[in-house]
């Protein structure tokens, strides 16, 4: 977890982005994933133009940083967009993720229902 009252790293991220540095940020826990945007602290996160990993192991979401970097032809805003698109199974889409811990009511339903449509 990120410390959401000292703001000091939150600026230092966002100096980072704003030098062209591709700020991702990822969970060490083998389950779960990084909802940025659902708490202050990711807002302040979005703000500095971090990106998330999602549900992405810390191995797959360094794979494929490496990758995409590697890579001669994008650009840091085009990384940073492919972060969060699923190339090689890497990645859960948005749309395919349960509802984060403590949603409403019709959130769940509504992931229930379109879950089954998947199958």
């Amino acid at each position: 977890n990120m410390p959401s009252l000292k703001d000091d790293l939150v600026h230092a991220l966002s100096d980072a982005t704003a030098a062209g540095v591709c700020v991702v940020v990822t969970t060490q826990c083998h389950t779960g994933s990084v909802l940025l945007g659902h708490y202050a602290t990711g807002q302040a996160l979005i703000k500095a133009g971090a990106v998330s990993a999602g549900d992405m192991t810390l191995e797959a979401t360094t794979a494929k940083l490496a990758y995409l970097l590697g890579r001669q032809d994008l650009t840091i805003d085009e990384i940073r967009n492919l972060m969060g698109v699923d190339l090689r199974g890497e990645l859960t889409p948005k749309e395919q993720m349960p509802p984060p811990p403590l949603a409403s009511s019709y959130e769940k339903a509504i992931f229930k229902k379109n879950r089954s449509r998947i199958y």
